[in-house]
């Protein structure tokens, strides 16, 4: 007990960041393992988090390797305490060294570990576990069984319904397939770093090969239920599978793996927060497509996948020259790939980017086609949340196609997961407030202001500042950035732009009316404007000597003819061409 409390007077320091630990135990006379985050640490002992309990004054082996030190340390620990928190199920645990100042404690022999500092090294730098949010990596470690394996087991089965993938930390296997004539056929190998049997978290379907392994083989073995388990709890570590998915589409040479349907995948052409999109083609047609594939935080969000495919019929049955085609919408690898023409050109955005601002006639001509195609997925009773310079693409012939319907919501859906991009977030939407097609008008004005000042009105990198003004704080008068803004179009953002929605426009018909006569407004003062500007036009003539006089007579006449047309005229020397 006096152990106890001296420890608790020991000084403690917390870690600035959570440091992975595994704390090793005899469980049914057998000594197994658990990933731990250590909090904070003394001399005497050590607090850690866990998803599991310990029973307190038990004896326990503890590996750590804290961010000031290069090496692993052991050390044999008691638990003194343990506390459960309710709301998460996090478990703390208060571990005390036995003999902490006894430096040989800390050369304690490995092997009462089942596993080994370098295995743990193995698998933490691992390109999918690299991906995994901090939060969530001892959950995901702890899914995780270590298998050794001797030369010769058949560790996959052709034909049969698996549920583990693996991944090879060392040693050799084949990957073989049975031919119609029964016989066997060695079709590829695998070896340190690879991952096999990833389709069994992926889809769950029969095994299409068997697996054996040719040498004596360390694997970590990921069990789909105990995956779904941790991804209950810790969302983000769906991410794991969108690494894993995008790896097997990217990096095999076998088309069939990359089919979504009727359509095959060739490369990725971009990335957004919530997808990944890649260039590909109908099998058959040949024709060329975009494939969207969501990421799987969100595709395995039910309350999103069903908001999705309540209105994905919807989107996809939407056919306007201002909105991009849909064609399909497929569901496979446990997320969803939506599949859409295939557009040349470029993004407002990356225009914005290159140009700055741009010219009253061609954001005029722009937001009027924006706007007819909102007006449309409005008449459907389709919000689309998400307005802003990356999702309008300009086609090579300045034509407007608005993009990713896919946050969209019908009117009076409150918007408690603040989907969209906060520097065109209307306040509602801030808030958690039902949204309508009001939030679209103010996603609109906010992205006006930039096309025609170049700036956004609220450059603020911080992104609780910048929702902050949003909700509180009235944007800038474009007028002040450029003078000479049309009064009507100025208007048009101040309103568009309004805090409160009822101050705004009621639809976006009424923005169309209102652009229609600026835009018809500055044409009449753009054809009434005089044109002073000078241009100097160059005439070379080559001629024969003996064609000197006759050249003479016409450049006269010709000078005679300019200066009645009002046009200077100067003729340079002759010049000798050897």
């Amino acid at each position: 007990m006096n152990s106890l409390k001296n420890s608790r007077k020991a000084d403690r320091k917390k870690l600035s960041c959570l440091c992975l630990a595994v704390v090793s135990f005899y469980e049914e006379n057998s000594l197994t393992y658990r990933f731990v985050n250590a909090i904070n640490l003394s001399v005497q002992g050590v607090l850690v988090e866990s998803d599991i309990p310990f029973d307190r004054g038990s004896q326990v082996n503890l590996l750590i390797k804290t961010p000031e030190s290069d090496q692993w340390d052991t050390f044999i620990c008691h638990i003194v305490w343990n506390k459960t928190t309710v709301a998460d199920k996090i478990h703390y645990i208060g571990l005390e060294f036995i003999c902490p100042t006894d430096k040989a404690f800390k050369k304690d022999p490995i092997d009462k570990f089942k596993i080994y500092p370098k295995d743990i090294d193995f698998i933490l730098n691992t390109r999918l576990v690299k991906v995994l949010p901090e939060n969530g990596i001892c959950s995901f470690l702890n899914c995780l069984s270590y298998k050794i394996l001797d030369p010769g087991v058949r560790f996959i089965t052709y034909g049969k319904r698996e549920d583990s993938l693996y991944i090879i930390q060392k040693g050799l296997c084949s990957i073989q397939i049975q031919k119609q004539d029964k016989t066997i056929q060695t079709v590829s190998q695998r070896r340190e770093g690879d991952i096999i049997g990833e389709i069994a978290l992926l889809t769950g379907e029969p095994r299409t090969a068997s697996v054996i392994s040719e040498s004596k083989m360390i694997l970590w073995e990921l069990q789909r239920n105990k995956f779904d388990t941790v991804c209950k709890s810790h969302p983000d570590v769906r991410v794991f599978l969108t690494e894993l998915l995008t790896n097997r589409l990217e990096n095999s040479y076998v088309i069939g793996v990359r089919n979504i349907g009727r359509y095959v995948m060739t490369h990725r052409i971009g990335d957004g927060g919530w997808s990944f999109v890649y260039k590909g083609k109908h099998k058959t047609l040949n024709m060329p497509v975009a494939i969207k594939m969501m990421k799987h935080n969100q595709a395995m969000d039910s309350d999103f996948i069903e908001n999705f495919k309540k209105e994905g019929k919807t989107i996809a049955r939407m056919s306007h020259p201002n909105i991009v085609q849909i064609y399909d919408i497929e569901e496979i690898y446990r997320t969803i790939f939506i599949i859409m023409e295939y557009l040349d050109g470029e993004s407002l955005e990356s225009l914005l980017e290159r140009k700055g601002s741009l010219p009253f006639s061609r954001a005029l001509d722009f937001l009027l086609q924006i706007c007819s195609g909102l007006a449309y997925a409005h008449d459907k009773e389709i919000v689309h949340r998400d307005i802003k310079p990356a999702n309008i693409h300009i086609m090579d012939d300045d034509r407007i196609k608005l993009l990713d319907f896919g946050l969209a919501c019908t009117p009076g859906e409150e918007d408690f997961e603040q989907t969209g991009t906060v520097q065109y977030m209307s306040p509602e939407q801030i808030e958690g407030d039902p949204v309508d097609l009001r939030a679209d008008i103010y996603s609109l004005g906010i992205m006006a202001y930039e096309m025609f000042t170049g700036e956004k009105p609220f450059p603020e990198d911080d992104i609780m500042a910048l929702m902050k003004m949003h909700v509180h704080d009235d944007i800038p008068d474009p007028s002040i950035l450029i003078p000479d803004l049309p009064s009507s179009i100025n208007n048009f953002i101040l309103k568009a732009c309004a805090k409160s929605p009822d101050q705004r426009y009621n639809t976006v018909y009424e923005i169309i009316e209102e652009l229609s006569s600026a835009a018809t407004m500055l044409k009449e003062k753009i054809s009434q404007k005089p044109d002073n500007e000078k241009e100097v036009t160059v005439v070379l003539i080559s001629h024969e000597k003996s064609k000197r006089n006759s050249l003479n007579k016409l450049l006269d006449e010709f000078s005679s003819r300019a200066e009645d047309l009002g046009l200077s005229l100067m003729i340079a020397g002759n010049t000798q061409i050897k």
